[in-house]
């Protein structure tokens, strides 16, 4: 079957309108190659665009996106393969310095981990969602629950977000990489409304405004 009309239409603007603009950049891009400054890790969630957020020009950033933004155990066998093919081919590969976990509000996989984890008689089995979003699981363990819900997923986004800090850490390669001085992590949430956005701070583990 074609392409619908607006998507065809939307191509169609950009090349007109942004790709005969940058086309030297993507010349330079084919021939030698990519060079991102960094490697973000997001949501599938349709209002979060990393390179729209951070005015970002093609090659700037290597993204990996996935529901939730998570970054499970990185040394479970046989599990995750596809984050961490992401994440060996941003280290080893293109030599990163930064990896960027970019977690946001109204998150739609972390309020189904919420709504499974606070469901004694949720039983949707093993499906392959339920298996990414059971990393989730020693987050929701640590938030408040005498919160209102509002509050509990809020609080539950961004303790994901510090979770796979720590699953990023305790990853072999990853953790060699930090100690030689050679990789750093950083931890953001961003509020879709506002446009803020907030980092987390490791000594006073809280989220802090970046502007």
């Amino acid at each position: 079957m074609p392409l619908p009309d607006f998507l065809i239409n939307k191509y169609i603007d950009w090349k007109e309108n942004i790709f005969h603009k940058k086309k030297g950049l993507y010349e330079d891009l084919e021939n030698n190659g990519q060079k991102p400054k960094a490697m973000i890790v997001s949501c599938c969630d349709s209002r979060v665009d990393a390179n729209q957020i951070f005015a970002a020009n093609p090659g700037d950033f290597f993204i990996h996106r996935n529901v939730a933004n998570l970054i499970p155990d990185l040394n479970t066998k046989n599990e995750n393969h596809e984050i961490i093919s992401s994440i060996d081919f941003a280290i080893l590969t293109l030599k990163i310095s930064r990896i960027i976990i970019l977690g946001h509000s109204s998150c739609g996989g972390i309020d189904y981990a919420f709504n499974k984890f606070s469901d004694e008689n949720n039983n949707e089995g093993d499906s392959s969602l339920n298996k990414w979003i059971q990393s989730v699981k020693s987050s929701y363990d640590k938030v408040d629950k005498s919160q209102s819900k509002v509050d509990v997923i809020k609080s539950l986004e961004k303790e994901s977000i510090i979770n796979s800090i720590k699953n990023l850490k305790n990853y072999k390669k990853i953790d060699k990489l930090i100690l030689e001085n050679k990789l750093q992590i950083h931890g953001l949430y961003f509020e879709i409304s506002t446009g803020k956005i907030t980092q987390y701070d490791e000594s006073s583990k809280k989220f802090e405004l970046i502007y």
